[in-house]
């Protein structure tokens, strides 16, 4: 539920859409999501090519709100991944990308070509506060997901130094390493919001390295993984 592409700067090069899908295929993987930094377009890629494919791909983007916050961001089609993309466009910085320093961020097309290149930064954080890109996330039915809370950048408690239990979190994301080692299940919570956990990948060889498993075989797509995470919050 959290890779990258070589659309995001911090992406290999070779991360296509295509050789994603192809990997966690390979992997035994039945649900995943392509969630660059502040651009959608390699996550609607995925889902056109997850038709007729044994996987379902959950639309998703990687946020990154004013206060520097990653926040993951979950849709349950590619209509509200376009308007998005449009909030991002509105908020976003436009500043060069810097590929010596960042890496490039490399687009590729339905055969897995790379066609383009996208020389916008987005490793940026958008002009938008963290309260007000949640609200807008949920007025397209998205589901709003800071991202890995117990690492020291980037993320919620990094950041802003708590989680508010009345904040309109739908769940949080902690690393892989806190999951394994606290061995959280599906269904756990923390401050009483769900708890999931994503791979991260950056790389070919992180995918299906860690996944989380559905013993209970509820979650198979977002409307499925959106009524489980509401079930779950307390």
């Amino acid at each position: 539920m959290h890779i990258h592409s070589a659309l995001s700067a911090c992406g290999d090069d070779i991360m296509s859409p295509q050789l994603i899908l192809e990997q966690a295929v390979q992997k035994g993987l039945n649900l995943i999501s392509i969630t660059d930094h502040n651009t959608v377009q390699h996550s609607i890629l995925a889902c056109k090519l997850s038709e007729g494919i044994p996987i379902r791909v959950i639309p998703g983007v990687e946020l990154t709100s004013r206060e520097e916050v990653h926040l993951l961001a979950y849709f349950p089609n590619v209509d509200a991944l376009l308007k998005i993309e449009k909030e991002i466009d509105n908020y976003l910085p436009k500043r060069k990308n810097n590929s010596q320093v960042f890496g490039y961020q490399l687009y590729y097309d339905l055969k897995g070509e790379i066609v383009g290149i996208d020389y916008i930064l987005r490793q940026v954080a958008l002009n938008i506060g963290l309260d007000n890109l949640v609200e807008f996330i949920h007025s397209i039915e998205g589901i709003a997901v800071p991202a890995h809370i117990d690492k020291n950048r980037f993320s919620l408690l990094s950041q802003l130094g708590f989680l508010d239990r009345e904040a309109n979190f739908d769940a949080v994301e902690i690393s892989k390493f806190k999951w394994r080692k606290e061995k959280f299940q599906l269904g756990n919570t923390w401050s009483d919001f769900p708890v999931i956990a994503g791979s991260d990948s950056h790389g070919v060889e992180d995918i299906g390295l860690f996944f989380m498993e559905d013993k209970q075989e509820e979650i198979k797509n977002f409307i499925s993984l959106k009524d489980f995470l509401k079930r779950s919050k307390q």
